[in-house]
């Protein structure tokens, strides 16, 4: 005997995409438990002085040496600021492709209210 059985999902895909206005991980990132949180804390002052010792030992490799010294500075000051380069080439458009709505939405659309930047460059 075979039953008809209708499954319903509750994903946030359909079809293999996801739906428009909801959220793939409804419930967010997990909280970290606190006794994890209180070991961490219980191990930070050991990690900070290997870091330190290492990055101090002349007979450590010279790789190992500057990887410390490259992680207290950027837990102390940050990352640096990694340059980005993208190009991209936006498709040619003419005016008489766009329909009347269209149209008037671009002209009526004002960007300064997304970034804070008006046409003249002034915030």
């Amino acid at each position: 005997m075979t039953d008809n059985i209708t499954a319903v999902s509750t994903s946030p895909r359909d079809n293999g995409r996801f739906v428009k206005g909801k959220s793939g991980n409804p419930s967010g990132r997990p909280a970290t438990p606190d006794e994890v949180k209180e070991m961490l804390k219980v191990a930070l002052a050991p990690a900070i002085q290997l870091l330190f010792e290492t990055m101090d030992d002349p007979g450590a490799k010279p790789e190992l040496r500057v990887k410390c010294a490259e992680l207290i500075i950027d837990r102390n000051l940050g990352k640096a600021v990694q340059p980005l380069e993208a190009r991209f080439t936006a498709p040619s458009l003419e005016l008489g492709e766009f329909t009347d709505e269209e149209l008037r939405r671009l002209a009526a659309y004002d960007d300064s209210e997304e970034t804070g930047i008006s046409e003249t460059g002034e915030e």
